[in-house]
């Protein structure tokens, strides 16, 4: 009670503002909690410590709306399971900070960051459910397109979202257009999904090769749904299924969405 009465007392103390910018993950696979603080004549140490504070608490606001899944965000999964709140606490607690800067006139700037993925202070792995068995990916709908692609052997694939509203998730999936989950948490290991993650994010095509190789199968998604769930075609759907009975892609996670 008396260090929250002491926060209390510095925040009031302060002019401070914390940047409150959608929840999502970067392309370089971080959520980032930033803040300001004015300066009022009071002591230099108490600024320091205050300026992490607020980057602190605006991270795990970010943390809080990110979304898991198309159907459940970490805050969700933390009213739901005291463990997973407790993991996702540590987890915070075990961001970086990034960047501080005191300017000439006393103000104080912080950025703190926090890995989706990757070891075990990741925030995949506190929020990821425990997987019993991996499934097999659906069969393609459309066998006969198999001719067409003979020959190919893809590198990864790349789903075209731009223009469709996308949000980031840390297990989103890729749905055929007949509502099948052609690509999904259930068709790989936890630990792929929790180190490297399901897919990444990009703003543009060209910065997706580092993810997928020198030759993906490029997609274009008719639609999202649920917000962060790539839908596309039918038969694009068996494309992909068909292109990924040869080179895994899916399989190992070389995917890469482009919002």
């Amino acid at each position: 009670m008396k260090k929250i009465f002491q926060i209390l007392v510095m925040v009031a103390v302060f002019c401070t503002v914390t940047f409150a910018f959608a929840a999502e993950i970067s392309n370089g696979g971080y959520v980032e909690g930033e803040a300001v603080l004015y300066p009022n004549g009071q002591d230099l140490n108490a600024r320091n410590r205050l300026i992490e504070l607020m980057a602190y608490r605006n991270l795990a606001e970010q943390v809080g709306e990110l979304y898991i899944s198309s159907s459940s965000t970490v805050k969700d999964a933390m009213l739901l399971d005291d463990t997973i709140k407790a993991k996702v606490e540590t987890s915070i607690q075990g961001a970086k900070i990034v960047s501080k800067v005191k300017h000439e006139d006393g103000t104080f700037e912080a950025k703190v960051r926090l890995s989706i993925y990757g070891g075990r202070n990741s925030l995949a792995n506190a929020v990821l459910p425990e997987q019993t068995q991996v499934e097999d990916l659906p069969k393609p709908k459309f066998t006969n397109l198999a001719s067409g692609m003979t020959g190919e052997n893809y590198t990864g694939l790349i789903i075209d979202c731009r223009g469709k509203n996308l949000s980031t998730a840390i297990i989103p999936s890729i749905k055929s257009a007949d509502g099948t989950e052609i690509y999904a948490y259930k068709n790989v290991t936890r630990q792929l999904a929790t180190e490297r993650g399901m897919v990444s994010y990009v703003d543009t095509i060209e910065e997706a090769n580092e993810r997928v190789g020198s030759k993906p199968l490029t997609i274009k998604a008719v639609y999202v749904s649920g917000d962060c769930d790539a839908v596309v075609n039918d038969e694009d759907a068996s494309r992909i299924l068909i292109a990924n009975q040869s080179s895994k892609f899916l399989n190992n996670c070389n995917v890469v969405f482009v919002r």
